[in-house]
């Protein structure tokens, strides 16, 4: 993060020096740099409008869509999946040693940009860990999905160490939390056929 407010002062420091014929050539590094895409923008945008006309599934047909099992996990027993203030569904699955946590957002009509901005801003973003290493970022498409995922290094303290967001069937935001896990154990374990029944 320290290089990138480094870089980004240096830019600034340039462009105050140079004269304007140069700010375009500036202003492309800036957008490497921070990240700006205009075909990545154009999707998020339009996305964002589509969902705004759509109605959002109702607290009882959350809970219905919401997954028993979860690969071979089954739901906790302790817990029961439950709908948050923001029309979330929360559960999870699994004992102790291999846990997931899944929550999932429907992004249809008030929820569009809650869920479309986090998904543009990690599709846009360029770094690739912190805290030296220990905390990673990656994106991957999977089974036709843009998944982006964050591993977690034991000594961060964090009760997961693995985490992954997507949008499923261009609607619903989810975010998979696994426990004991790195982000490639947590999608073979995560099994999309669970969502079958969150439908536009």
């Amino acid at each position: 993060m320290r290089t990138i407010i480094k870089l980004i002062f240096v830019i600034v420091l340039m462009v105050a020096c140079k004269d304007v014929s140069n700010s375009k050539g500036i202003e492309s590094v800036m957008d490497e740099v921070v990240g700006r895409n205009d075909v990545i923008n154009e999707k998020y945008d339009a996305l964002l409008q589509e969902l705004g006309t759509q109605t959002p599934l109702t607290e009882a047909e959350l809970l219905e869509a919401f997954p028993k099992h979860l690969g071979g996990l089954s739901g906790d027993s302790s817990t029961q999946p439950r709908v948050t203030s923001d029309n979330s569904v929360v559960g999870s699955f699994g004992e102790h040693a291999i846990r997931i946590r899944m929550e999932i957002l429907d992004a249809a009509g008030q929820n569009a940009m809650g869920a479309v901005l986090p998904l543009k801003m990690l599709h846009l973003n360029k770094v690739t860990s912190e805290m030296n290493n220990t905390i990673r970022y990656s994106k991957k498409e999977r089974n036709g999905i843009m998944t982006f995922g964050t591993d977690r290094d034991e000594d961060t303290k964090a009760d997961f160490h693995s985490e992954l967001r997507f949008l499923y069937n261009d609607r619903f935001y989810v975010t998979l939390e696994g426990k004991n896990m790195n982000v490639e154990a947590l999608w073979d374990t995560f099994d999309l056929n669970a969502l079958k029944n969150f439908k536009n």
